[in-house]
This record gives C-alpha cells, sequence and structure tokens, in this order.
C-alpha cells in the first residue's frame, strides 16, 4: 500500500478521489489506522457541522448602505425595520453553541486516543518461543555458553551476505561493519521452513554482540516468528528500543525492511551508540 498521508482525508471526504483503487487504499487505512480512523471522524464532523449550520445570508441593508456610500453610488437602499429578534436571528448559525459541540467532540476523541507508546515497557509484551525478542535472548545464551558456533567464520561482510544468500535466505541481508566491533561469524537457523539470518561481532576487550535479522514482513502475519504490534509500531516509527537485564544489553531497531535484535554483553551505552545508528 502507498505511503498515506492525513491531508488526503479531506480529499475523500468531499469526493475528490477519483481514483478507484486509491479511493479503496484510503478507506482500508481509515478502518485499519487509529490515527487516520480519529482524523477522518474530526474532520467528518467539522464539515458536517458547517454544512448544517453555516447559512449564507443576504447583506444587511445598514452594511450595503455604507459599501454603497463609500464608493461614492448614489443607489438607494430600502431601509429594513429590524426588531430585537430578528437582529438575533439574522447572526450567522455558526454559534458559539455549535463552537462549542465542536471542541467538545474533539476533545473526546482525542481523549479516546490510543495511548502514546514511547514509554510503555515493550519487554514485557514479549511472549512465547516464537517471539523474536525471546529467540534472542536465548540464542545469544547459547553463543556465550558454547551451545551455539557460528556455522561460517569469516570477517568479510560480503562473504556473511553471500553465506545468507546461499544457504536460503530469501530476503535482502544487511551486515554493517564497525571501527570497534570486529566480524567473527555468521548462522542461519531454520524455523517452519523458513530461514534466518544472524551474524556476530567482537570487540577487542572479548565482548560479543549478536545481530538477529528479519523481514518485517514474517512479523506482521505472526505466523513463524512474532513481536508485539507496538514495539512494531514503534520501529517503523524510527525509534530503537533498548532494554537491559541480567548482564546483557537488548536492542530492537530497523534497517531498511528488516527488523534487527542486537544482544551484547558489552558497555550497554557504547552498544547503543553503536547499533542505534545504524
Amino acid at each position: 500500500m502507498m505511503d498515506m498521508k492525513l491531508d488526503m482525508i479531506d480529499a475523500y471526504i468531499d469526493g475528490e478521489i477519483t481514483d478507484k483503487s486509491l479511493e479503496q487504499e484510503i478507506l482500508s487505512k481509515i478502518n485499519n489506522d487509529n490515527n487516520f480512523a480519529i482524523e477522518y471522524r474530526v474532520h467528518s464532523l467539522v464539515k458536517n457541522l458547517v454544512k448544517e449550520k453555516l447559512v449564507f445570508k443576504q447583506t444587511p441593508a445598514k452594511v450595503r448602505a455604507k459599501i454603497l456610500k463609500s464608493i461614492g453610488s448614489t443607489t438607494k437602499v430600502p431601509s429594513q425595520s429590524n426588531s430585537f429578534l430578528s437582529d438575533i436571528f439574522e447572526k450567522p448559525s455558526f454559534s458559539f453553541a455549535t463552537a462549542f459541540v465542536v471542541i467538545l467532540a474533539i476533545v473526546l476523541i482525542i481523549i479516546n486516543r490510543p495511548g502514546v507508546i514511547e514509554n510503555k515497557d515493550f519487554a514485557i509484551e514479549q511472549l512465547g518461543n516464537d517471539n523474536m525478542f525471546v529467540q534472542a535472548k536465548n540464542n545469544f545464551n547459547s553463543i556465550i555458553t558454547g551451545k551455539l558456533t557460528p556455522q561460517l567464520t569469516s570477517k568479510n561482510a560480503d562473504e556473511i551476505k553471500n553465506f545468507f544468500n546461499n544457504n536460503g535466505v530469501k530476503y535482502s541481508t544487511l551486515v554493517p561493519s564497525f571501527s570497534d566491533w570486529v566480524l567473527v561469524g555468521a548462522v542461519v537457523s531454520e524455523d517452519k521452513g523458513e530461514k534466518f539470518a544472524h551474524h556476530v561481532y567482537a570487540d577487542k576487550n572479548g565482548k560479543l554482540a549478536y545481530l538477529f535479522q528479519v523481514d518485517e514482513s514474517y512479523l506482521y502475519n505472526h505466523k513463524i516468528i512474532s513481536l508485539s504490534d507496538d514495539l512494531i509500531k514503534y520501529l517503523d516509527d524510527g525509534n530503537c528500543y533498548t532494554y537491559i537485564s541480567d548482564g546483557s544489553v537488548t536492542l530492537f531497531t530497523k534497517l531498511d525492511n528488516n527488523i534487527c535484535a542486537i544482544v551484547s554483553n558489552g558497555n550497554p551505552k557504547e552498544v547503543e551508540n553503536t547499533f542505534c545508528s545504524l
């Protein structure tokens, strides 16, 4: 689906979208994206109220007379006998009461928005053997204890990428290079018939950093490997998530179309500065 902008909502409400496929994409976005749904309700409400309440009326006689006088016209404007009640009813129908209704509706919608997720502890949501967070932590512990060793030993990024490709990894992989972390090797795992890419770095002090990368499509369908939807959205928004426990730091970030888990026993701040800036 194409990248939608919120200002397309107005065009959709006003019936200005002529492309049927685009119209369907916007409707799907409204039905599935909370932000778009909220904006749609707000814009629709305001537009409907304006249509129903804002009535265009003839310019009052006094105003017309002043305008004609200011331009030097000698045209006479018939006088109107306005009572107190008629003055009230000639005021614009989009009144204070209507404005209050609009503001109240917007406030209620904002109050009911989904909670801000930036401050959530995403780690407590990551459960189950198919969860990428859980798998990354377990894999790193297996590396540290010697239960999991590289299938390929190499310091060359291109050689590792070719290893992934030649051993059945279907998605494009990225193997970044760093000045303070040297490539050690790589592993290809298999889960429910799908192959996944893992590689390892070491620093000058012998600390390890393990990187597990998965194309985002695998995480969206949750059939083989999963992450909580809130964490996926947090990463889609360009954020890097950091979790420190049991003498290791776990990071999640997004690199192109791949979601990457990094687990390390190195200095948490240094690891974060290195891998969150991928």
